[in-house]
């Protein structure tokens, strides 16, 4: 279930153009899952090599990401894609973000791609209405537009790394005898 992206639709409160630093791009993935919360976007994909430059533990994040997945309950199903070649770091470095993927598993598709090194998966969080590409993993460089063809373009090649690239990872519990 893919939202189409409309460029008919109200203009999206997230940041477009180029960022430029780890700061930015933190601040601009804050903007961005407010407005996903805000405006109701029904499916994010996440995708980084091992998510380690990601606030993801931040609490303020933890919040949106709570805002946003409760509007499943009101304003109709959301889905989250989760790709990452390396969901140690998640484990290890933010396990508030863990207890969250834990609580709203049934909206969330955890997806190990397979890659030789973490570096060469894109760094990207699309939604069919804004997208933000990092170029520059090291420098936290890149760019984010709300440009109905590049959020397309992006989600076909994040579709065709779910379909050839991916299997299930990242399970909310792990068992064991």
């Amino acid at each position: 279930m893919t939202e189409p992206a409309n460029p008919a639709a109200a203009p999206s409160k997230a940041p477009v153009g180029r960022f430029d630093g780890r700061v930015q791009f933190e601040d601009w993935l804050r903007e961005a899952l407010r407005a996903a919360a805000d405006e109701g976007w029904r499916e994010l994909i996440l995708c980084d090599g091992d998510f380690r430059d990601w606030p993801l533990g931040d609490r303020e994040i933890l919040e949106i990401l709570n805002q946003w997945a409760a509007g499943s309950r009101v304003g109709g199903a959301r889905r989250c894609v989760l790709m990452s070649a390396n969901f140690e770091q998640l484990r290890v470095c933010f396990p508030r973000f863990v207890q969250w993927r834990t609580r709203w598993e049934h909206l969330l598709d955890c997806r190990q791609i397979n890659a030789r090194n973490a570096a060469d998966v894109p760094s990207v969080l699309w939604s069919a209405r804004w997208t933000l590409q990092r170029v520059d993993t090291e420098r936290s460089r890149g760019v984010a537009s709300a440009e109905a063809q590049f959020c397309t373009e992006w989600r076909e090649k994040l579709g065709e790394w779910i379909n050839t690239r991916t299997r299930p990872g990242f399970p909310s519990t792990i068992l064991g005898l």
